[in-house]
């Protein structure tokens, strides 16, 4: 694994790229999925939710999950370290739902940058809200980003993986941003 230095903004943004994920990187992003969410939701998740999650990240229903939405990942050199994914939310037709933003090294702004990437290509895309089902750890991460959290319940992925999570939103600001540049 490359190492990453938080030294510098500019060394980063130089090596880190977004683009769309396709299912040849399936592999890489299950792996990511499983370590991630492992590393950083021992505080927040029973051992039984953590196995079943992992165990649905490996299973063909989590490909059927996944081929629903616009997934994009931040790749440094060759290697995958976050991916962000979303898709329009049963609703009315103005929400956009993030399915889930992994990230391998926290703290260098790699999950913002994700999370900005999805909510503008959803602006793009007409939806005016962004919603979102955040484990407890990630609650802190989408507050600090405009967030708002609605209710807490949980959030079923498939029979045997339900995780408890809190619900928020966002309004997205008015106007058609561009997003980012995609390497």
């Amino acid at each position: 694994m490359p190492h990453v230095s938080s030294t510098g903004p500019t060394r980063l943004d130089e090596r880190l790229s977004l683009r769309p994920i396709g299912i040849d990187d399936f592999s890489s992003l299950r792996y990511l999925h499983a370590t991630s969410l492992r590393a950083q939701t021992l505080e927040v998740l029973s051992d039984e939710e953590l196995a079943a999650f992992i165990r649905l990240v490996y299973s063909p229903v989590y490909t059927s999950l996944l081929m629903k939405e616009e997934v994009y990942g931040a790749w440094i050199d060759a290697e995958l370290i976050g991916t962000v994914s979303w898709h329009a939310a049963g609703n009315n037709g103005s929400t956009a739902s993030i399915g889930g933003i992994f990230v391998r090294h926290r703290r260098l702004g790699i999950g913002r940058r994700l999370l900005a990437e999805a909510e503008a290509r959803a602006h793009q895309c007409g939806f005016e809200r962004v919603s979102a089902c955040a484990t407890a750890n990630a609650v802190p991460f989408f507050l600090r980003l405009g967030y708002e959290p609605v209710s807490r319940g949980v959030r079923s992925l498939s029979v045997e993986c339900v995780l408890p999570v809190t619900f928020v939103k966002k309004r997205l600001p008015p106007g058609r941003p561009a997003t980012a540049a995609l390497n």
